[in-house]
């Protein structure tokens, strides 16, 4: 969104917005709310903090500058428009306050977990009913549009219900253990090279949603063999949260950047977009494994 109004050329804006996509993907890997599946990982104790922080943001970063510098070695050096006429909106009173104490709010959440020993869920409510009533002090009961009421009316509940059936679903296979017949099987097909397991999971997130797909890896492998900050764990968080840019379809930011561009379809991003996102994808995941074998991960 902010991309059309500052730029103005459309095939140029639409290759930033590929870029966009990856950098949105690999950026929510390294943090644990940056994205729903390492949220995931962190709420069920596979990963922590300040481990994930430190291993994954070399990772994360590595698939962007792997995208970013396979985009710009196929560039050809035309002159484009760069600027866009701008339009001047009414900003509502104490946006600011709101967007940044948003944001701290969710920083803060893991700070919060290690301190009270409270589950993250519990952070991240107390930081949602904060921000309602900020925005309610802010704002009168006249601009219902920016009250807390207002903006849960717009969470979409069949992607909630939609989380919780399929959590529901893989708990139920992983209680009667098939979960872990199928992982034993999966390992012996692959030769026991669990990491390629991982980085097939990363290429089956951008067909399916990697939610029940990171569910049934926490089912398929027990903390006892593999404990939080496992470099499994890492390599899963890490091809999780970035395999989804390999297609359009894959992630949330590919099918937001699909409806915002009119003239970004499937066969486009896959033609322009998917080549520069698997380089940044093998890239970061060669500097994890780079990073294991060396020893500088963090248990």
């Amino acid at each position: 969104s902010l991309l059309q109004k500052l730029v103005k050329d459309d095939d140029f804006r639409m290759k930033l917005g590929g870029l966009v996509v990856v950098a949105s993907n690999a950026g929510g890997a390294w943090t644990p709310i940056g994205d729903i599946t390492t949220t995931m990982l962190y709420i069920s104790g596979q990963v922590t903090t300040v481990p994930l922080l430190a291993n994954l943001f070399l990772p994360s970063s590595l698939c962007l500058v792997g995208a970013v510098g396979y985009e710009y070695l196929q560039m050809a050096d035309e002159p484009f428009s760069d600027t866009a006429e701008s339009k001047t909106e009414e900003v509502p009173e104490g946006q600011a306050l709101v967007f940044w104490g948003g944001l701290f709010g969710m920083i803060s959440v893991p700070i919060f977990t290690a301190l009270t020993h409270c589950p993250a869920w519990s952070g991240m409510m107390l930081v949602l009913g904060l921000l309602g009533m900020i925005s309610s002090l802010l704002h009168g009961p006249e601009h219902k549009r920016f009250s807390l009421r207002a903006a849960l009316a717009r969470v979409e509940v069949s992607d909630a219900l939609f989380f919780l059936g399929v959590l529901f679903a893989v708990g139920a296979l992983e209680k009667v253990g098939l979960l872990k017949d199928f992982a034993f099987q999966l390992n012996s097909w692959l030769g026991g090279a669990e990491a390629l397991v991982a980085i097939m999971l990363g290429f089956a997130s951008a067909v399916v949603d990697n939610v029940p797909l990171v569910a049934a890896a926490q089912g398929m492998y027990d903390l006892n063999d593999h404990p939080a900050n496992d470099g499994l764990w890492n390599l899963i968080t890490y091809c999780a949260a970035t395999g989804g840019s390999l297609l359009v379809i894959g992630s949330a930011a590919g099918v937001a950047f699909m409806g915002l561009e009119r003239k970004v379809s499937f066969g486009w991003y896959l033609k322009s977009v998917a080549p520069a996102a698997l380089c940044g994808y093998f890239l970061g995941v060669g500097g994890l494994l780079a990073q294991q074998l060396l020893g500088l991960s963090i248990a």
